[in-house]
């Protein structure tokens, strides 16, 4: 995987370079089918090759979540109740080679924790840090649909503080206990991409994505998807009123969502964002959706807030 991801930045590099020679251009920056322009969403990949910076950062919390005696060794802790928050934060920029190719990086971060101590104790805190380089390559254009594939190195790292596996260690006398243990993990990916406008008001856009590769529990390779849907409406057109309104649906298993073994989340996406410029982008996302917890014999919802900003070149 490393001697992949090696050469994939190599790639990178030539092609940065041969973008400079490339003097095509779009009449507008911002990615616009049939006078539709199509915003961006945390969670889901966009199909344009268009130059961009984007950045995005959220905070969410589960519903109020009930637990019964926990036992630490021969220690009890009586039932309670918590929340664990969620927090992630992405960066992403896009270089467009020519007409038909674009280059990315990105870095992002996701957390969990417990809102107190005793949340804490149960579930520890998780983060994940890393990014991925890819390409996104144009297979087809018309005035109204656009279609894309995606290829990708992803690497993350990710490190699991679990205080009450220490404690009981601690406690029966475990040789060298630990309280951290960092995993990396390095997986490929494959993805394909669309969009559709139905006319200047109305868009359509779909994304699925299959990555494969290093798991965070080592004991094996893994697959991870991602496949979305989103609807959108941009009332500047016809109502010179520059507010645009997106809805949609993701199914995941991406570890930064999840941050479980083997589950999956379905989310629902909604997002307000200002559409009167073609330069910038400008929004906030709201996502809801339900994980499997430790603990709990029904699975909790998530509520999050995003902020959104993309600048286009």
């Amino acid at each position: 995987m490393k001697n992949i991801a090696l050469i994939f930045v190599m790639m990178s590099l030539v092609l940065g370079v041969s973008s400079q020679s490339d003097t095509t251009s779009s009449l507008t920056k911002n990615p616009t089918l049939y006078g539709h322009s199509f915003p961006s969403l945390i969670h889901f990949k966009s199909s344009f090759t268009k130059t961009n910076v984007y950045t995005g950062i959220g905070i969410g919390t589960t519903s109020l979540l009930n637990y019964n005696d926990v036992n630490v060794g021969d220690f009890t802790i009586d039932g309670f109740q918590g929340k664990i928050l969620f927090v992630t934060a992405e960066i992403q920029y896009q270089q467009r080679v020519n007409s038909w190719l674009a280059m990315y990086l990105s870095f992002s971060l996701a957390g969990r924790l417990g809102s107190d101590m005793s949340t804490i104790l149960v579930h520890g805190i998780n983060t994940l840090a890393g990014g991925d380089i890819g390409w996104m390559i144009k297979i087809r254009q018309s005035k109204k649909f656009n279609l894309s594939a995606s290829v990708n190195v992803r690497n993350f790292a990710g490190s699991f503080i679990n205080v009450k596996q220490f404690f009981e260690d601690v406690i029966n006398s475990v040789p060298n206990p630990g309280i951290v243990k960092n995993v990396p993990a390095m997986t490929g990916g494959l993805g394909l991409h669309g969009a559709f406008a139905f006319n200047d008001m109305f868009g359509l856009q779909a994304s699925a994505q299959m990555q494969y590769g290093e798991s965070f529990t080592r004991e094996m390779n893994q697959d991870y998807y991602n496949f979305g849907i989103v609807g959108d409406v941009d009332f500047m057109p016809r109502q010179n009123a520059p507010v645009g309104l997106a809805l949609g649906y993701t199914l995941t298993s991406s570890p930064q969502i999840v941050m479980t073994k083997d589950g999956y989340a379905n989310i629902f996406m909604w997002k307000i964002a200002y559409t009167g410029s073609n330069d910038f982008e400008l929004g906030i996302q709201y996502t809801f959706y339900k994980i499997e917890i430790e603990e709990q014999e029904n699975d909790p919802s998530v509520n999050s807030a995003m902020f959104l900003l993309k600048f286009y070149f």
